[in-house]
């Protein structure tokens, strides 16, 4: 990625749903949240966001996270 990151955050009432976009891409992966999400902001904005997932859309959530480029602790 060149330049400065563009993150974008959209709440919709009618779904109660808030995205946030920290850049373009191409749909692949999905992870499927409820319950506990931290989205940790400053002065700046947000800079990071803590999700626990409920379900993976595969059995090989280790391979998919090596996809996502995910480093898992």
């Amino acid at each position: 990625m060149t330049g400065k990151a563009q993150i974008r955050a959209y709440y919709d009432k009618k779904v109660d749903v808030l995205s946030i976009v920290f850049r373009r891409g191409r749909f692949r992966h999905a992870v499927v949240v409820r319950g506990t999400v931290a989205i940790f902001a400053d002065d700046k904005g947000i800079y990071a966001i803590d999700i626990e997932a409920e379900k993976w859309d595969t059995d090989d959530v280790d391979g998919q996270l090596k996809l996502m480029n995910v480093d898992v602790l």
